[in-house]
């Protein structure tokens, strides 16, 4: 098996590499192509700047400087509108702050780069940090 050439991104990793984890290997060390999510997605990883600057002790300035560096393309919710409505039949019951990511994964058909064990069984394709790590260990 070998890495994706490109993944849609949920908040966790991406909280995970502003706080210096291990995650932050697979943004600049993967080769993958393209980091993808949605603007909610972005705004709920904004949401949380106060909160790690003060547990890390790193200005939120330089946080949110790092989150801009990331190399992430993101896409508004009118550009996967349409599957809104089958991801929250899939996941809103579950959780409905996914709802956003997964119609983003259904409008790409591209795999998704998360450790919310809310997307199993959902008929997508998904990978934890550590799975891609592991990929990058091994290829």
């Amino acid at each position: 098996m070998k890495l994706p050439d490109k993944l849609i991104v949920d908040a966790n990793p991406i909280i995970s590499t502003l706080i210096g984890g291990a995650a932050s290997r697979i943004f600049w060390d993967s080769g993958i192509e393209e980091f993808i999510t949605s603007e909610w997605t972005l705004n709920e990883v904004k949401k949380y700047i106060p909160h790690l600057a003060k547990k890390t002790k790193v200005p939120e300035s330089t946080i949110e400087l790092n989150l801009n560096l990331l190399p992430l393309t993101f896409y508004t919710r009118s550009f996967y509108e349409d599957k809104i409505t089958k991801a929250t039949q899939l996941i809103g019951q579950r959780d409905p702050k996914d709802v956003e990511l997964l119609a983003l994964v259904l409008q790409l058909g591209l795999p998704l780069w998360t450790n919310d064990k809310d997307f199993e069984g959902l008929g997508i394709e998904y990978y934890p940090t550590a799975q891609l790590l592991n990929l990058m260990n091994h290829p």
